[in-house]
């Protein structure tokens, strides 16, 4: 296989795998928009251990964008905490 033809591949792959994580990232975001949606109504309701739970899982949640290629056509990847989607505050209300 010429080089041409190796590299062509690895373009449409790439480009495959790009298109991949965008729709990942998609769902991802939809998935956690549910669970913040899910966490205010257990915080409301003063279901604060679930409502925990949830937080830690949105907290810990990563998301992945490719903002474009370098000089060398290399992926620039940023990885960014999902929970920075989320308000600054604190998300878990203390119920007495």
């Amino acid at each position: 296989m010429s080089d041409q033809k190796l590299y062509k591949n690895q373009d449409i792959r790439k480009a495959e795998a790009e298109e991949l994580l965008t729709q990942a990232n998609q769902q991802l975001g939809e998935a956690l928009q549910s669970y913040q949606q899910a966490l205010d109504i257990y915080q409301d309701m003063g279901e604060e251990t679930v409502a925990t739970l949830i937080w830690y899982i949105i907290s810990h949640s990563k998301i992945l964008t490719i903002t474009g290629t370098d000089k060398f056509g290399h992926s620039k990847i940023n990885l960014s905490a999902a929970s920075g989607l989320l308000s600054k505050r604190s998300r878990i209300n203390r119920h007495k």
